[in-house]
């Protein structure tokens, strides 16, 4: 069994129709459901759940179900990486000037804990993953 990690640029996909990389999205959760922990950061939660997404009834009930009823998902608590990461995020944007969201270097975090034990990536933002990606030897899924 793999530990699949998922980006909220996933979900978006996932779910609206208009997104390009829809019906990839589609193709994929079919393919990772099978015998994959599913890993969903806390933080891709904060996204995925706005005001746009959580008016959509189909899209809020399908999530819910996802999240719930789906043994093989397992939701990452964010407490262990935050302090560090918003540290980074400035570091990142100011220093190094290289941006990267807030919630994008708590997944950078995640993806670098051995602990988690992360297989793969997937995400269509590649550009502020492939980095650590590539130094832990870590599948990045985007197509």
């Amino acid at each position: 069994m793999s530990n699949i990690l998922i980006d909220t640029c996933f979900w978006y996909a996932y779910y609206d129709d208009r997104d390009v990389q829809h019906h990839l999205a589609i193709e994929l959760f079919e393919y990772l459901g099978l015998a994959n922990a599913i890993i969903i950061p806390y933080p891709t939660l904060y996204e995925t759940i706005n005001t746009r997404f959580s008016k959509r009834k189909d899209w809020i009930d399908s999530f819910n179900n996802i999240l719930t009823n789906n043994e093989s998902v397992r939701i990452i608590n964010d407490d262990e990486y935050k302090e560090k990461a918003l540290k980074l995020t400035f570091d990142y944007s100011i220093n190094r000037k290289q941006p990267i969201s807030f919630v994008d270097m708590i997944i950078r975090l995640m993806l670098d804990d051995a602990d988690l034990k992360i297989d793969a990536l997937v995400t269509f933002n590649e550009k502020d993953f492939s980095d650590i990606c590539y130094q832990k030897n870590i599948d990045l899924i985007n197509k």
